[in-house]
Parts: C-alpha cells; structure tokens; sequence
C-alpha cells in the first residue's frame, strides 16, 4: 500500500517538476528568440537610418515617435545630438552599455527601463566611423510579457487537465503493475546488460509480455547499439540547431526589410531597391538551403530510390562547367580538364551535384590567377574524379570536419563567400549511396585535392 502512494505521489511529483521545467525552458527561449529578433531587426533599420541625411532622420524620428521607440544621435563625446521623444538631453550618454559597445565593436545592444520615459527599452546602437556619431534605435520591450499574459489562462487550464489526467492514470498503473513490475526491475538489476542472456517468467498482462520480449531482444545487441544510437542522436541535434539557425538569419533580414518597405520608412528609390535587393538575395540563399537540407535528408532515408539512367560524362561535365565560366574568368583562373568518353549508370542530378559541388568550391576558394585541374577516367567498374586546385587550402585540423553538415573551414572568407556550408556533406552523402569512396588532400596556401571513386562506370564509348 506504502508503495502505491509512493508509486502515484513520485509520478505526479515528476509531472509537476517536468511541466514547470518544460515551461520555464519555454518562456526562456521564446524571450531570447524575441530579444534577438527584435535586435537584429533594430540593428538592420539603423543601417539604413544612418546612410540618411539630419531631415530623413528627422522624419524618420517624427514616424517612430507614434511607435513609441526612440531615435537618438549621440557624438563621439557622448552628447546627445538628436532625440525625437526630448527635444533638449543635457545627460552625458558615454557610460550607456550600448554605447560603450557601439565605440568599440562598432554596434552594441543593452535592456534598461528609460530614466526619461521610465519604460522597458531595448536600445541597438551603430557607430559610424565616417561622420563620427552614434545613431541609436530605442523600442519598448515588452511584448514577451504580453504574450505570457496571454497564454496563462491556456497553460493553467492545459496543467489542470493534464493533473487530473496523470493522477487517475498513476493511481491505476501503481495497482496493476507493482508486483511484475518489480520482477522485471530485479531481473535487470541481476544481470549484466548486454554481456548475460535474460530471460523472463510469463506475465498474464499482454503489455508486460511484450515488455520484457523486447528487453530480451534489445538486450542481445545493446552492447552495439548504444554507442551508435548516441551518435546518432548528437548529429541530429546539431543538424536542427544548426539548420534553424542558418534559417533564421535570412529570414530575419527579410522580415526586416520588408517591414521598413510596407511602412514606407524608407522613401529613398535607391535605398528602396537596395532593400528589394537584399530580400531577393536572402530569399535565394534560403531556397537554396532548404534545397540542399532536402538533398541530405532524401540521400539519408532508407527508403529513397534514385532515378537512375546512362549518363554522358563528358557533355555534363561541360554543361557544368559552362556554369562557372564568368567567375573563372573573372578571377583569372587556369583550368586543365581531360575527360574521357565514360558513360555511367547513375542518377543525373547526383553527378551533376557532384561536379558542380566540387567545381564550386575549387572557384570559390582559389586565389587570383590560379589553376584548377581537373581528371575523370575510368578504372574497372568505378569512375574516378578528381579535382585540384591552388587555393587557400584546409588545415589538418579542419579536413577531419569539412564533410559535416554547416562546417566551413575559412570562417573568416566564409563571410563574404555565398554558400549554405552544405556543399561537401551533399557530396560526401551521394559518394556514400553509392557505396563510392573520397578522399581529401590539401595544405595551407597550397592547395586542394579531392578524389572520388564510383562503381557506376558502364563502358568507354
């Protein structure tokens, strides 16, 4: 009896503990989900109100006042120049947390209640080095609170149901399941997982049966399991966090501009367009990541199918590198290409993925008037490919990491060179489908090589 209370009072302490977690862990990411949007959105509207002349801002000011958000230039001294909520600040604004990291990282971002208005603000300062000022972009920072207040009643109701629901459900397995329960938790306990054969007494509850079926089963290749399941486990998490984060960047520049455009914040042509175009390029760069996403996660599933047919490589290795001809002349590069008359068996769009991957890459990161070579030849059954070029190259440390998913090993580069950080892992993916073989070479400032090995070769026509 003593064990039944305990059996109900553990499981609705758990639930209890679990719900306030779950809720805490929620308010928690939804505020800095909030807070970084709404700072990121911030810091893109600055970018823009700095490039304006003193009436733009003015004007631009007069609309954010109805907003309730303050606009406020401050000099290098930290007096305050403009404001359009007071019309006359004496107070030195140096010390300000934004401002101290305006003048030191060239933007900064701080959440204080306003000694003026006494509201709730988060204020985003950038700090133009060409006119020597700071503009800084105040908004009440209150609308995770509001959003709180309106899931209250939800969350209250949702805690209530699911109480009532938990103790019924305890109190009904605590009467049912104690004695083989306790069984079954002895019989683990007195064996070695994983290195003892565990059998188990016949249980008249169906659901037991199947149970401790499945344990016996388990338990005969969780030693080989575990370690893989784990892997696993780590490398999905880091593909969502990571693929949400890449995702969310265009995104938020999209929304932004978007915002500024619908309320005619902006009235400049130039700047208008500048916005447009900015919103195409953000916009391409996330089709193309989601395309990408859906390449890996196609190649990853058990049950995909390629399409497959006989390919001419020597005309897609052409059309391929028809693609890149502007930026390789435009950089000055030399490209040495022997291609053999090979036909292969394969996917078209997996090849192609392949070369243009590869050839992206060796572009990309190669430097003023260097070379690109390029070999594909049969050898058996397999199609070799293999390209080198004299780019900037991959550290030893890096060359382990660059077939993972959003790894990029310039980081510094990366920045200004387009890409999802998909390239290599797409290409690691489709060699693997086709149980292929790669194999990276490279060294700093010298170079890269990469070979790739198929058994898809059909015949030398």
């Amino acid at each position: 009896m003593e064990m039944r209370k305990k059996i109900i009072r553990s499981f609705m302490f758990t639930f209890l503990i679990s719900f306030l977690i779950g809720f805490t862990i929620l308010f928690g990411i939804m505020y800095m989900v909030f807070l970084n949007t709404q700072q990121t959105r911030q810091f893109d509207q600055l970018r823009i109100i700095e490039n304006m002349n003193e009436v733009e801002k003015k004007d631009v000011g007069k609309y954010l006042e109805k907003l309730d958000s303050r606009l406020t230039v401050i000099d290098e001294d930290g007096q305050v120049l403009y404001d359009n909520i007071v019309d006359t600040i004496d107070e030195n604004h140096l010390e300000r947390s934004e401002v101290k990291q305006a003048l030191a990282q060239t933007q900064g971002s701080a959440v204080r209640k306003s000694d003026t208005t006494n509201i709730d603000y988060l204020y985003t300062a950038i700090y133009d080095e060409t006119s020597h000022i700071i503009v800084r972009l105040a908004t009440p920072f209150d609308g995770i609170a509001q959003s709180s207040f309106a899931l209250l009643p939800s969350f209250i109701m949702a805690f209530l149901i699911a109480l009532v629901t938990v103790w019924f459900i305890s109190k009904r397995m605590a009467s049912t399941i104690i004695l083989p329960l306790q069984e079954i938790s002895q019989k683990i306990w007195t064996t070695r997982i994983g290195k003892e054969k565990i059998r188990f007494e016949m249980y008249q509850y169906p659901e037991l049966y199947e149970i401790t079926e499945a344990i016996e089963s388990m338990n005969e290749e969780i030693s080989e399991n575990i370690s893989q399941l784990e892997k696993e486990k780590k490398i999905r998490q880091e593909f969502f966090s990571n693929a949400s984060h890449e995702l969310k960047t265009p995104l938020t520049s999209i929304i932004g501009y978007t915002e500024l455009l619908k309320t005619n914040t902006i009235t400049d042509k130039e700047q208008k367009q500048r916005c447009l175009d900015l919103i195409m390029k953000e916009s391409q760069h996330m089709k193309q990541l989601v395309e990408d996403i859906l390449t890996i996660s196609k190649l990853e599933s058990e049950e995909y199918k390629a399409s497959l047919s006989h390919v001419s490589i020597p005309e897609l290795m052409n059309a391929v590198l028809d693609r890149f001809q502007v930026s390789m002349e435009t950089m000055g590069l030399i490209v040495d290409v022997q291609c053999d008359p090979l036909l292969v068996y394969a996917d078209k769009r997996h090849i192609e993925g392949l070369f243009e991957n590869l050839i992206s890459n060796a572009v990309k990161y190669n430097v003023q008037g260097g070379k690109i070579s390029i070999a594909c030849y049969g050898v058996n059954q397999d199609m070799i490919f293999k390209i080198q070029d004299t780019g900037i190259g991959i550290s030893k440390e890096d060359q382990e990491r660059v077939f993972q998913r959003f790894y990029r090993a310039d980081k510094q580069r990366s920045k200004v060179i387009s890409g999802t950080g998909l390239g290599l892992a797409i290409v690691k993916h489709i060699v693997q489908y086709y149980d292929g073989s790669i194999k990276l070479e490279s060294e700093e400032k010298k170079g890269t090589a990469i070979t790739l090995s198929l058994p898809v070769l059909v015949k030398d026509h």
